[in-house]
């Protein structure tokens, strides 16, 4: 599932670009559902998924093309990855703005080469992605400790000894010491590129963060963040704007509905006000 950016570089526009990305809280898992099955009508439940969640409710409000890079179940790692992919595949920088709602630090991805497993099940005509992102002749497969995805899917018994063997040998510090990493690893990406960006935690940081206070690695690295440009830090995400703002607008698989949505989209405009990127 990789994007055609082109699409959004029209020549002679120089209105900006909001490029977005994140895991389900950004992709819009629940959302499209609630205006069609995607089995019966999936151009509709699509258009909703994309346009009732944070990224479209705030472009449409800032009169602005976007793009969704987001992966339901996708880890941090692949948000780094597809972000800057996205970035160097572009000409002008200038225009783009960027915003990170970034996933719990239990999940992660690796690399292998394609299994016929990847495409056995039609994941997003099902109004799912699945835990196979593919580009060209490489998989990245997105786990988490849980598992790979939902036990009635097809499984590539290779995914599932390095999921077992990954979390056996990492703790949940050692990987909220990873994504400190990753935030740090994207914020000089972008600032190199001269490219306005906004960070903020989807849910799950604020927990770890206080489980491991202890854990001496995290200071040096919190040392290198900017925290002007990461919104909340710590203790509010997007599920804490949610739930302080309508903590009746959940949907029945945990996810946020329309109105959180909504609600998170005018948060990011007046931060994007206070940074001065409108």
């Amino acid at each position: 599932m990789v994007n055609d950016y082109k699409q959004f570089f029209d020549q002679g526009s120089d209105k900006p670009i909001l490029y977005a990305n994140g895991d389900s809280f950004t992709w819009g898992t629940g959302i499209g559902n609630q205006f069609a099955h995607p089995k019966v009508n999936f151009k509709k439940f699509d258009e909703n998924r994309l346009y009732k969640t944070w990224p479209g409710v705030l472009a449409k409000n800032l009169k602005w093309k976007f793009i969704n890079d987001a992966w339901a179940g996708g880890s941090n790692k692949r948000i780094v990855r597809r972000t800057k992919k996205f970035i160097n595949d572009i000409e002008k920088c200038a225009r783009v703005k960027v915003i990170i709602c970034w996933s719990t630090a239990v999940r992660v991805e690796y690399a292998r080469s394609n299994e016929p497993v990847d495409t056995e099940v039609p994941y997003i005509l099902q109004g799912r992605t699945g835990p196979y992102d593919i580009d060209g002749k490489t998989t990245y497969v997105q786990i988490q400790e849980l598992g790979l995805n939902s036990p009635l899917d097809p499984f590539y018994q290779g995914d599932k000894d390095y999921q077992k063997e990954f979390y056996l040998a990492n703790t949940d510090a050692d990987l909220f010491i990873q994504y400190l990493e990753d935030v740090i690893e994207l914020q000089k990406f972008l600032k190199e590129n001269k490219i306005d960006y906004i960070f903020l935690n989807a849910f799950g940081i604020k927990e770890l963060y206080k489980e491991n206070l202890q854990d001496k690695r995290i200071y040096p690295l919190l040392d290198k963040f900017d925290f002007g440009c990461f919104m909340g830090w710590p203790e509010d995400d997007f599920t804490v704007y949610a739930y302080m703002n309508d903590p009746e607008d959940k949907l029945p698989d945990g996810h946020l509905g329309v109105a959180s949505h909504k609600h998170l989209a005018v948060l990011l405009k007046d931060k994007m006000k206070e940074l001065n990127y409108v």
